[in-house]
């Protein structure tokens, strides 16, 4: 029975932690080359808890040099452009957590087949040809996949523009949940520690939503540790999925009374969950094909934090945004609902068109302000 870590957790004691995860989940770290994959998403600062939190990372790197092994810390961030991952290094706080260890791991890379052969991506070296792999996913929803976890943090395995063309062949969230599946099956982390301590909840994964969930996860089952934070979440674990086509193909187990759980894992108290569109209520194939606007999500930009970087027409897969009059501009039909734009953001001004949906989810926020505000 596969077993999940549930340890109360703050960022100035994280190295104990560690050191109870790493007892739990022993590995052989001796003369061993480790790649410690964070979730980076860009040049986010620590305080914004988008990307994995620089304590958790320089918590990890120091148990594991003690026990002798070799570190590298990298991860292949969403913001696209040249130099992007130094600075989302810098931005982030991960390179200095890293203890010389960060690296840019999209300079060697190699080709690795994806639906038998058919279409092939751009895979960073490090992730293949490290003795051990260490995936450090962030305690956060998303607004396509639902929630993004240890599944979701192998999307950091891919290099560069291959991201862009994923998001084009795998449009729709059925289709595109199959394909981080395949990718979580490329290489298996050998361990999975989840920064739970801030994590965020509403529309994720990169709003200012947080909620003090205070909690390190970790498991040698990625697939459980995505399973428990579902639960948490209050999501049923079937319902979501990258993690039910995960362990129907056998990456791990997705039913949760099959799961050893260590620790308070019980439901969090007024979660936010993300604002569910229809084809991912009703798996989105007839409403996909006989009425894509439906399913098509708008847009709001504030354009009083809009600073024209030009993020979101460089992120968009689809060429869908264009910067004119100072701030962006969606050709819906062009869309494809894959939510770049806003997830990339730098200064998180695009968020979801005013809908009633999104008016009761901002309702509920402002009601739960006062219980976090020492969060923020």
């Amino acid at each position: 029975m596969p077993r999940v870590l549930v340890l109360d957790a703050e960022y100035r004691g994280t190295r104990a932690a560690i050191e109870r995860v790493l007892e739990e989940f022993p590995l052989e770290l001796d003369g061993r080359t480790v790649l410690v994959k964070p979730n980076m998403v860009g040049a986010y600062p620590p305080d914004s808890h988008i990307n994995t939190n620089p304590a958790v990372i320089a918590a990890l790197v120091e148990a594991l040099r003690v026990r002798g092994a070799s570190v590298t810390v990298g991860d292949n961030p969403g913001t696209s452009g040249y130099g992007m991952v130094e600075k989302s290094g810098e931005g982030s706080g991960l390179r200095d957590a890293s203890h010389g260890s960060f690296e840019n791991i999209a300079t060697e890379v190699v080709k690795v087949p994806l639906k038998g052969g058919e279409t092939h991506v751009s895979v960073s070296r490090k992730v293949m040809d490290s003795d051990i792999l260490i995936t450090v996913p962030k305690f956060k929803t998303h607004i396509f996949t639902r929630m993004t976890g240890a599944i979701k943090n192998s999307m950091g395995f891919i290099v560069g523009g291959d991201k862009a063309r994923l998001h084009l062949d795998y449009r729709g969230y059925r289709i595109f949940s199959e394909m981080l599946v395949e990718l979580y099956g490329i290489r298996v982390p050998d361990l999975a520690i989840m920064d739970g301590i801030v994590g965020m909840h509403g529309n994720g994964p990169t709003n200012k939503s947080l909620y003090p969930v205070g909690k390190l996860m970790a498991s040698d089952d990625g697939v459980a540790l995505d399973t428990v934070m579902c639960h948490m979440m209050g999501m049923k674990p079937e319902k979501v999925l990258m993690v039910k086509l995960a362990g129907e193909k056998g990456l791990g187990e997705c039913d949760l009374s099959r799961i050893d759980v260590i620790g308070d894992a019980s439901r969090l108290k007024r979660f936010r969950q993300p604002v569910p569109s229809l084809p991912q209520l009703f798996g989105g194939s007839f409403i996909g094909a006989f009425f894509p606007n439906i399913g098509r999500p708008r847009f709001d930009v504030d354009t009083s934090a809009c600073n024209e970087c030009r993020t979101c027409e460089k992120s968009c897969p689809a060429a869908a945004v264009k910067i004119e009059g100072g701030s962006p501009r969606y050709e819906y039909s062009q869309c494809i609902a894959c939510f770049c734009c806003m997830e990339l953001c730098p200064k998180q001004a695009i968020g979801l068109h005013d809908s009633l949906a999104t008016r009761l989810y901002r309702l509920v926020g402002q009601l739960q302000n006062s219980e976090m505000k020492h969060f923020k």
